[in-house]
């Protein structure tokens, strides 16, 4: 049987788990019982410059979805798809190991109404997106059939673009069956010569854009605030792998705008902020790590003036990033957010 260079591979899911409530409120709703099976098909590229994206090799794929909540009258069910990046561990060994970062768009069958759903705090809007992160341990049963067992963090939410948004967190365990199409022959990576860091100090623009909506209340209809910002970082390369970085970073919140609003209060909502943390550089992908602290803040926000920031990153022609970001306080997510800048 022929060697694959850019082995495909298909395969299928079945993932069972429990709700997480996080608000005494939903703790009986959240009793069902998530039942999901998954289609999917990937591709593995063995080249060296596939193997410099993320410093392994990986399967890139897409998948197509389906979950029952377990209570159809209020949770309903869940119909998806999306795309999956997949960094493996030994994949040369009869039992290796994997990671999955999973994006996608969910349709809900069943979403929050006041009349007729009023427990469904989960969902507000029929389109969401999904995000989920799993690790695997695989074991090849043959060269072409491999047995997966899966455990999986899922998180349902629509950004804030609608309300309510307090989103579904769900992990999962599952058994999985992949089947690769031709046997793979994996290159060494350590045969090749060992690339060295070529620039010890980095920094960073980057401009984001975000929306976010207001319920609607009885007087105000919901009010969408869209956000924009900018974070300017820079920081030194500790390795290949890693570096420390620290920059500031300001947010035109519309969101807050409109609740001050809606509060009668005209005052700044503007937020300045430094950062601090630590930078994972996987070939072309970056995932920033920040703790912040607002310098400049409206004096009504409720909470502490610490957060945190994530940026996950795709670098274009060694200089252009574009990717993703979120800002946190403590457990509680603001709202994701789409990036966009320069490398220096």
């Amino acid at each position: 049987m022929p060697i694959d260079s850019t082995p495909r591979q298909g395969g299928i899911q079945v993932h069972s788990g429990f709700i997480i409530p996080h608000s005494p409120d939903l703790k009986l709703l959240a009793q069902a019982r998530p039942l999901s099976i998954d289609l999917t098909y990937s591709q593995i590229a063995l080249s060296r410059n596939a193997y410099e994206r993320c410093n392994c090799f990986a399967r890139v794929g897409g998948y197509a979805g389906y979950t029952a909540f377990g209570n159809p009258a209020e949770l309903g069910r869940a119909y998806g798809a999306g795309g999956f990046f997949e960094p493996i561990i030994h994949p040369q060994n009869r039992l290796y190991f994997s990671f999955r970062t999973t994006a996608g768009l969910v349709w809900l069958t069943r979403i929050y109404d006041a009349e007729t759903n009023p427990r469904n705090t989960f969902f507000g809007a029929s389109l969401s997106g999904l995000l989920a992160l799993s690790v695997s341990a695989h074991y090849r049963l043959t060269n072409q059939l491999h047995l997966s067992a899966i455990g999986r963090y899922n998180h349902i939410s629509n950004g804030g673009t609608r309300q309510p948004n307090r989103g579904m967190n769900f992990p999962t365990v599952g058994l999985g069956l992949l089947y690769t199409v031709n046997p793979i022959a994996f290159p060494n990576p350590g045969q090749w010569p060992r690339q060295t860091v070529s620039g010890l100090f980095t920094k960073r623009i980057m401009l984001f854009g975000s929306v976010r909506t207001l319920p609607k209340t009885a007087t105000l209809p919901e009010q969408v605030g869209w956000s924009w910002g900018f974070t300017a970082t820079a920081g030194y390369r500790i390795s290949r792998f890693h570096a420390l970085t620290g920059g500031v970073e300001f947010v035109n919140d519309g969101y807050l705008r409109q609740q001050l609003r809606r509060a009668g209060l005209v005052i700044r909502h503007q937020q300045v902020g430094v950062l601090g943390g630590h930078e994972a550089w996987l070939g072309r992908y970056r995932f920033a790590t920040h703790l912040g602290w607002n310098l400049l803040q409206p004096g009504v926000l409720p909470g502490s003036r610490f957060f945190q920031r994530y940026q996950l990153l795709y670098t274009i022609r060694n200089q252009y990033q574009i990717g993703i970001g979120l800002r946190a306080q403590l457990n509680v997510a603001e709202g994701f957010d789409v990036r966009a800048g320069m490398a220096f």
